[in-house]
């Protein structure tokens, strides 16, 4: 968890630098004191979803580029994810797709899966 906190911290900082605000007039349009935004932005302390709403707001920035680890892999979209399955599936021998098939109805089974 602290990990996550040192990046949310250093994409703040890196938001409210490239805007040119300084630590007192960003934390001055957010509501929160110039000290706890210093523990925020060194990732010493963690962050409310309200305080995160208006730090995303006050700087005009996804919230997702705020939280997510830039140097981490995207989330790969569900047509990654069937190109993925279809690379798999297209290289498999035939004793590894029935067994496959009797998984996915298995688990299709016993997972509730939301309506699509």
């Amino acid at each position: 968890m602290k990990e996550h906190l040192k990046y949310i911290g250093a994409n703040i900082r890196a938001a409210r630098k490239s805007q040119n605000l300084t630590m007192e007039v960003l934390s001055e349009l957010i509501g929160i004191s110039p000290s706890f935004l210093g523990t925020l932005e060194r990732g010493e302390s963690s962050l409310s979803v309200d305080t995160l709403i208006c730090v995303c707001r006050a700087l005009g920035v996804s919230a997702d580029s705020i939280i997510f680890d830039p140097s981490s892999p995207p989330i790969p979209s569900i047509a990654d994810k069937k190109d993925i399955l279809i690379t798999l599936l297209s290289n498999a021998t035939d004793e590894e797709l029935s067994f496959l098939i009797d998984y996915v109805r298995l688990c299709r089974g016993r997972i509730k899966f939301k309506d699509t």
